[in-house]
């Protein structure tokens, strides 16, 4: 699998790949712009809400054609929490799925996970999540609630060795969302991590976090990241603008011809961070 191969090249090169949540066509298009003039392969990825809002099939169809311009664009299914939409993701033809399991006890975690892992066998790659990445994909004021759940490094090694999950999310303090005062990462425990699995980790919440913390993370095994806040913010700004600048204008493509735009600066942006090892 193409995908998996880009991996572990990842993990090789110290690089990351970048992970970007669309629920428009037009962040999508912009998303997709950005890989294509870097020329790297990026992952689109749609949570739980936003395959629902865009359609399973429909986000297929949309990276299905978007790949007959640019091949290297991958679909992952963002915090799949549920059995059901997970495997509907899979056979819906998404090249991995994230199953968050974290809200679990480890050892349900484990065999939920282990289930995903025979139902994507040779069809995605899976996912796995261990200790709670607070907050949510939004703006907001103030800094998060203290994270307690950090990832136990031993719970982490049980959990890879038990399910074979193809990669593997993680709470060293990062969280969803951007605030007016970002936590400070774990990185003591990120590296002890790093040294005991060969498994790629992903970061979660890559919105709003220092360039020179993601850029320490990715030297410690992260292969993945997401971002999802950002894009919404610099769309919704764009949005609200072009509101106020042209109020009796009624024509969509008109009033909204730069969201694609916005979204793919701030796309290109994440994309010279985290593949800064491979441009």
């Amino acid at each position: 699998m193409k995908l998996k191969k880009h991996i572990e090249e990842a993990k090789k090169g110290k690089w990351a790949l970048g992970q970007f949540n669309f629920s428009t066509l037009e962040q999508l298009k912009g998303i997709v712009k950005a890989a294509k003039d870097s020329e790297v392969s990026v992952i689109l990825g749609t949570s739980r809400g936003e395959s629902e809002f865009v359609g399973l099939k429909e986000a297929v169809a949309l990276r299905d054609a978007l790949r007959k311009d640019y091949p290297e664009i991958y679909l992952n299914l963002d915090h799949g929490r549920d059995l059901d939409w997970v495997e509907k993701a899979i056979e819906a033809g998404y090249d991995m799925v994230h199953f968050d399991g974290s809200d679990l006890p480890i050892e349900e975690n484990i065999k939920k996970t282990k289930k995903v892992v025979k139902m994507a066998e040779g069809k995605a790659l899976v996912e796995g999540e261990v200790g709670k990445v607070g907050g949510s994909s939004s703006v907001h004021k103030g800094a998060p609630e203290e994270q307690k759940d950090l990832t136990s490094v031993e719970t982490l090694v049980k959990f890879i060795s038990e399910t074979a999950v193809d990669l593997c999310a993680f709470s060293i303090g990062n969280v969803h969302g951007v605030y007016t005062d970002m936590p400070e990462l774990d990185f003591n425990r990120l590296t002890e991590m790093n040294k005991r699995l060969e498994t790629g980790l992903v970061l979660h919440g890559g919105s709003g976090l220092k360039a020179e913390d993601v850029k320490r993370a990715i030297q410690e095994g992260v292969v993945k990241v997401n971002v999802n806040t950002e894009l919404r913010k610099v769309w919704r700004d764009e949005v609200e603008r072009a509101l106020k600048s042209e109020p009796e204008e009624i024509t969509p493509y008109k009033l909204f011809s730069n969201l694609s735009e916005v979204v793919r600066k701030k796309t290109e942006e994440k994309i010279n961070i985290f593949y800064e090892n491979n441009l």
